[in-house]
Formats: structure tokens, sequence, C-alpha cells
């Protein structure tokens, strides 16, 4: 009889070292905002291991309803936590920056979207017919 209470209080102590490792892994909800001025947004890619080359930064306007490539953009940057539904007909600073690190054959662009100097979505492009949009943030985290 001893060795089963035993047991099961074993069973339950690791059922519950397991729920409070799980919800110390989960990701935050109302983590602040990241907000970078300019050299910040050049230091967040190279901390992510990128030597980058700016391209441009210029405002745009996100779309009222995403569509197509934009809907596929939005869906891939809410995996990684910014939610562009949120910035909908807003104006944003759109800065792009040439990798020159990623290797292949294909230009990479790292894009960085800001609103007030938040960060509101990050990934990288392969400039090319049918090239990927990866999310940054991600891409981080599994390396």
């Amino acid at each position: 009889m001893k060795k089963k209470i035993i047991a099961i209080a074993a069973v339950l102590g690791i059922a519950a070292a397991a729920i409070f490792i799980c919800r110390r892994i989960e990701p935050k909800q109302d983590e602040p905002p990241l907000v970078l001025n300019e050299y910040q947004r050049e230091a967040y890619l190279n901390i992510r291991g990128w030597e980058i080359e700016e391209i441009s930064c210029q405002t745009v306007r996100i779309p009222e309803e995403f569509e197509g490539i934009y809907r596929e953009y939005a869906d891939i940057q809410s995996k990684d936590g910014f939610k562009l539904e949120n910035y909908k007909g807003k104006e944003v600073l759109r800065c792009l920056y040439r990798v020159l690190n990623y290797g292949g054959d294909s230009e990479v662009t790292a894009e960085l979207l800001l609103y007030n100097d938040e960060l509101i979505s990050a990934a990288l492009i392969e400039n090319k017919q049918d090239g990927f949009i990866k999310p940054l943030n991600s891409l981080f985290k599994d390396s």
C-alpha cells in the first residue's frame, strides 16, 4: 500500500512540475511592444545574426482588407506574435535591408514594419518569383 501511495505522489509531483514548466514556457500575452529607433532596428537584425545594408525606409499604408499575398503575409506574422489586423488602414514605416550573409543564389531582404516606432512585423523575404516569406522572430528562436 505504501508503494502505491508513493507512486501516486510521484506521478502527481511530475504532473505538477510539467504544468509549472509549460506555463513558464508559454509566450506572454501582455509583453510590452518593442520600440526601435533607426540604430536599434539595425541592431535588432544584427543580434539575429544578419549582416545588413539599408535599402530604404518609407511610409506605406496597411491595406483595409487582406487578400492574396498580404493575407498570407499577415497569417505568417500572426504565428510570430504580430497582429497586423490591428493596423489595417494605418500608415506605417516600412524599412528594407539587404541581407548580405543569407547564402544561396537569391537576394534576401529583411523587412521591418513599425507603427510609431513600435515593431509590428519582421520578416525575411526572398526576392524572386515564388520566393519565401519567413517570420524573423521564429527563425531566431529556432536557431
